[in-house]
């Protein structure tokens, strides 16, 4: 393409109507050319022919009045206070408006210098190549491209007015733990307001230092207590918001009373432009503090499932063989919803809800799911990383997590395995008829070889379920804590009256107990019943669920219902050993890996940290296997 004639650029510069965007052309020519090299780029090389073309044109003066002039325009209070911040208030709306704009063209005033920044389409290399341009190459264009002392502070004195209806907005002051009406946003106005008019006023630069310093802090007081109670995610983005927009204000100040390094903050601005552009970064950013919130709750709730000791060891491999004999009935019910002439949509709710009520029992009974317990435990492991405290106490927290899942996998797979064969020749014995059809047991088998079928995919994706499973649950938990609702619950007058106060003070123990349990595995029981039918059946792609326990009890299901019919195969049964194998260990594997990358994200951790963790893992493992998989022995026992 060829390079359009500067001469021509610069006519277009003069001859531009009212309305019109006269730089626009020019600045499109210089943001083509590459910005790598800093003083030595193709840009700064056009940059300085354009500073020659000017200075030679025979109607440099006319040249220099009409850019300066553009610069000037209304408008660039707008682009001055706005350009990089976000333009609402609400996440989902900003959210929404961000991709609205990604793919609905919007038609803005030409002369519009905001508008103008958006068009231009700036990256960051953008603004690191202003950054880096010389005292030199700016002198010229600084006087030209400044749009006044006054034109800054009224840019300052409007993004106040919008920052004090965020901070006074009723949500961010109930975050205050000491209720106070005098809070800094009150007089943040006039404070900006009364520096911006008298920018070399020491007296009131001092007073604006003050007040700002003061909304600062009442924003990271209100950040701790978000962080103590439970996040929402759109405060969390008000009190970012709030952030930026004071950083921006003092900058704007500060260039107005001519203490601020306009290079700088031109590429604050097309850094802020660049980045506001991105939803990506929009929903990242924003979900970050909520995302570490909820793995918090996560790995509170996987603290639980970790094996420290042998006491620990047998509680968790009783709770778990419970839990394994409780799903004996619900591999049953899952036959038995399967043989009904059920539509899919009844089909699929009937499964969730078979998994639902099984899962929920479990939870108030006290019992151990294995496979729900690596999302959890991640989270607990990425709590430990976090702490600056050697690697010793991470690698035994990690032998821990693998002991538990060991003992918690055995208790389920070993109690369902005879309750299902029991189950089988009770029913047998009381109704003279196998538990289940030959044509079901069989195919319920061939279904489960290793290879010869899509168990490993299924497993798989069974344990992306148990990692979502263990994000629904944080998300209750800090859904709860930042709704106070046990406190709530245990305060409400109609609780009370309805139940006494006993009865809401139990409500709310309950409430604080297993909320978030409940909430998972409802979610866990909708992925895994309604989910494979929905995909199955209305879309036409095949999908099954493998989780290890029901599994080993739809497996035993499968057997009792064969022995000693004409359809018995040794070598289709034998097989489901090493598929029951692969399938613990892909649900084990995918959730946890899933929720320890989703923890160390939310976390911020350092890469480095974690390959050295894998390194002292792995030396371990290889000195001493047993310590990964075993109790460990009491202390008495060890010095024998």
């Amino acid at each position: 393409m060829r390079e359009p004639d500067l001469q021509v650029l610069l006519q277009n510069v003069l001859d531009a109507p009212a309305g019109s965007s006269p730089l626009e052309e020019l600045l499109l020519w210089l943001k083509e050319a590459d910005p790598e090299g800093g003083e030595h780029s193709l840009r700064t090389a056009r940059l300085r022919r354009l500073k020659s073309a000017v200075v030679a044109h025979p109607r440099c003066d006319d040249l220099r009045r009409r850019i300066a002039e553009t610069w000037r325009h209304a408008s660039a209070l707008r682009l001055l206070a706005e350009s990089g911040l976000p333009a609402r208030t609400s996440f989902m709306e900003e959210g929404f408006r961000k991709l609205v704009d990604g793919f609905v063209p919007r038609k803005d005033a030409e002369d519009d210098l905001h508008a103008l920044l958006g068009r231009l389409h700036l990256e960051k290399a953008d603004a690191a190549w202003i950054q880096e341009l010389s005292p030199e190459d700016l002198e010229f264009w600084g006087p030209l491209l400044d749009p006044g002392a006054e034109i800054f502070g009224q840019a300052a004195v409007l993004l106040a007015h919008r920052a004090a209806a965020v901070g006074l907005s009723r949500d961010v002051l109930d975050l205050d733990p000491e209720p106070d009406i005098h809070s800094p946003f009150m007089t943040l106005s006039q404070k900006v307001q009364a520096w911006g008019e008298a920018p070399g006023n020491l007296e009131l630069q001092s007073q604006w230092d003050e007040a700002r310093a003061s909304c600062r802090a009442h924003l990271r007081a209100a950040l701790e207590h978000l962080d103590d109670r439970g996040v929402s995610t759109d405060l969390v983005y008000r009190l970012e918001l709030l952030d930026a927009q004071l950083i921006r204000i003092d900058a704007l100040l500060h260039s107005a009373a001519g203490l601020e390094d306009r290079r700088r903050f031109a590429a604050q601005i097309v850094r802020g432009a660049a980045r506001e552009r991105s939803l990506r970064a929009h929903f990242r950013r924003s979900l970050k503090r909520l995302s570490r919130k909820v793995v918090e709750h996560t790995g509170e709730t996987g603290e639980h499932y970790i094996v420290r000791n042998r006491k620990e060891w047998n509680l968790i491999g009783r709770a778990a063989a419970g839990a394994g004999l409780l799903t004996v009935l619900t591999a049953a019910g899952k036959y038995a919803l399967a043989a009904l002439p059920l539509s899919p949509l009844i089909e699929g709710l009937g499964l969730a809800a078979n998994y639902a009520i099984s899962f929920i029992l479990m939870q108030f009974l006290g019992l151990t799911l294995a496979s729900k317990q690596p999302s959890m435990t991640a989270s607990a492991l990425a709590a430990g990383l976090e702490r600056e405290d050697g690697m010793e106490e991470e690698v035994e927290l990690v032998a821990a997590i693998t002991r538990s899942q060991t003992i918690a996998t055995l208790g389920n797979v070993l109690a369902a395995i005879p309750g299902s064969l029991v189950l089988c020749w009770l029913w047998t014995r009381l109704l003279g008829h196998p538990l289940l059809s030959p044509e079901t047991a069989s195919h319920g088998l061939a279904s489960l070889h290793p290879w010869l079928s899509l168990t490993a995919v299924y497993a798989i994706f069974t344990g992306v379920c148990l990692w979502a499973q263990s994000l629904a649950a944080g998300w209750a938990g800090n859904w709860a804590a930042y709704r106070r609702l046990p406190e709530a619950i245990a305060a409400s007058p109609r609780i009370r009256r309805a139940f006494g106060l006993k009865g809401a003070a139990a409500m709310a123990r309950a409430t604080r107990k297993h909320l978030s349990g409940v909430v998972g595995y409802l979610t866990l029981g909708f992925l895994l019943g309604f989910v494979p039918v929905l995909v199955s059946k209305f879309i036409g792609i095949h999908l099954e669920v493998r989780h290890v326990t029901l599994q080993a009890a739809s497996w035993a299901l499968d057997l009792g219902s064969l022995w000693h019919t004409p359809d018995w195969q040794w070598s289709l049964a034998l097989w489901g050993l090493p598929s029951l194998a692969l399938i613990g260990f892909l649900n084990f594997s995918v959730s946890f890996w899933l929720a320890l990358r989703t923890a160390m994200r939310a976390r911020d951790l350092d890469p480095k940290g974690r390959r050295e963790l894998r390194r002292r893992i792995l030396s371990a493992l290889n000195r001493q296997p047993s310590r990964f998989l075993w109790a460990p022995r009491p202390a008495s026992s060890a010095k024998l």
